[in-house]
């Protein structure tokens, strides 16, 4: 059985997985005849999961197929450290407010 507290942990993971999509869906369009930049590559690489999975059952890409240099450094960014620094950003913040409630 789970704990109140463990329960609340998945359905707050259920629903930032939730917001991701939705804003993957409505954020991270790629036009295959656009070029695209460096930042437009921290956006698309913080989404690429999301948009890999919707192009699963869609038409949806997930990489640029026109882009600059700096596209590529964008996408390894957005994919890797971004999501680092959101998770340490709700670490702080769980440890602050751990100390508020003591």
């Amino acid at each position: 059985m789970l704990s109140p507290a463990q329960r609340a942990y998945i359905l707050f993971a259920i629903f930032l997985t939730g917001i991701h999509f939705l804003l993957a869906a409505l954020a991270a369009r790629i036009d295959p005849t656009a070029s695209y930049g460096f930042w437009s590559g921290v956006k698309h690489g913080y989404f690429l999961m999301q948009n890999a999975l919707i192009g699963l059952f869609t038409e949806r890409l997930s990489w640029a197929p026109v882009h600059s240099s700096g596209y590529q450094w964008g996408v390894i960014t957005g994919a890797l450290l971004v999501p680092g620094m959101i998770k340490v950003a709700f670490e702080i913040l769980a440890a602050v407010l751990e100390g508020w409630r003591r």
